[in-house]
């Protein structure tokens, strides 16, 4: 097996369809040759997330040699729906995305093969926000300065301070998802996946491998039921978790006081004060300023082609459409059949 495209969904029946229609899109224009394993992890949707992917495959399960659902009877959470389906990646190379997000028109499958020796790989987003694409300027900003201020350290230290990385444009090595302790690690906390995974993969891949592609990897898409919104209580249980275990299991010196006062803001009602107490974030800055030049050429580098991506946007949609539709004839039809 060439590929493993691994699904994260959670009630996606308003974007599942287009997330699928985007991987085919991948298979169809840059696949010829190879072998695509997919495999849904569903965490118990509540709609009809499962019976559109089930449909889709009735038409496209031709792309893939190996085809898998996961399903459970009740929520587990995001970390164990995430988490639950590593061991059975087949693939040499493996993404794993959320069902709502959209995959890019860029060949990513020449990219994250030539990436393939990484420990983790990622590119840039475009945000995805009610039908419309957009360049996110400050945050991609941000992942640049990240990348120049912590070039020459190792990941942990990225960790550890203030720093940006898109993580649904993240590709890991599969070698992660078949260490236990990783898996077990992340399995800790309910819905915030991405920094407890990071964390254990730099204290276990020491120095870990990674590189910033300049590509588009993701439309990533922003809603109002995105987890971060909808479940912030267990996402700020999760992240001050983290913070506390990076306290008091890797930081060192002012590592350690820098960590404190970041659990002290994160502890804050006010977003305000959080940002204006947070001396991580003078830290940032300072370290900002001393790379500024090259921080500026290498944004000066970055042209993303916004009606390319948008034109491939429009047109996943519409086969999404044209899938969505058949499957409501579908419905239909068995339903008045069931009627007669």
């Amino acid at each position: 097996m060439d590929f493993t495209f691994v699904v994260i969904t959670y009630n996606h029946e308003a974007y599942v369809l287009e997330h699928l229609e985007s991987i085919a899109y991948q298979i169809l224009e840059y696949g010829q040759g190879r072998t695509f394993q997919l495999i849904i992890a569903d965490d118990a949707s509540k709609d009809q997330t499962l019976a559109l992917a089930r449909h889709w495959l009735g038409q496209r399960a031709s792309l893939f040699s190996d085809v898998q659902i996961h399903t459970q009877a009740t929520n587990q959470g995001t970390c164990r729906n995430y988490t639950k389906v590593w061991a059975h990646v087949r693939g040499s190379l493996c993404k794993l995305t959320a069902g709502d997000d959209v995959y890019s028109c860029e060949n990513l499958l020449a990219e994250w093969q030539r990436l393939q020796d990484l420990d983790m790989s990622s590119g840039y987003p475009l945000n995805l926000i009610d039908g419309h694409l957009d360049w996110p300027a400050f945050y991609n900003a941000n992942m640049v300065a990240s990348n120049r201020i912590y070039a020459r350290s190792n990941y942990m230290k990225r960790l550890l301070g203030i720093s940006f990385n898109h993580t649904p444009s993240i590709i890991f090595s599969t070698r992660v998802l078949r260490d236990d302790v990783i898996r077990d690690f992340v399995q800790r906390f309910a819905v915030t996946e991405d920094y407890p995974m990071h964390v254990k993969m730099a204290e276990r891949l020491s120095p870990l491998s990674f590189e910033q592609s300049p590509l588009v990897h993701i439309y990533y898409r922003r809603t109002a039921g995105s987890t971060y919104l909808t479940r912030s209580a267990a996402f700020d249980k999760d992240k001050l978790a983290i913070f506390g275990y990076l306290r008091d299991h890797v930081a060192q010196g002012f590592e350690r006081v820098l960590m404190r006062n970041r659990i002290f803001c994160y502890r804050q009602a006010s977003k305000l004060m959080r940002r204006l107490l947070n001396l991580n974030y003078l830290v940032y800055g300072l370290r900002a300023v001393l790379h500024c030049f090259d921080i500026l050429r290498d944004l000066r580098r970055l042209k993303p082609e916004l009606e390319m991506h948008r034109l491939h946007y429009q047109t996943i949609r519409a086969r999404a459409e044209v899938q969505r539709a058949a499957f409501m004839r579908n419905c239909d039809g068995a339903n008045h059949t069931s009627r007669m």
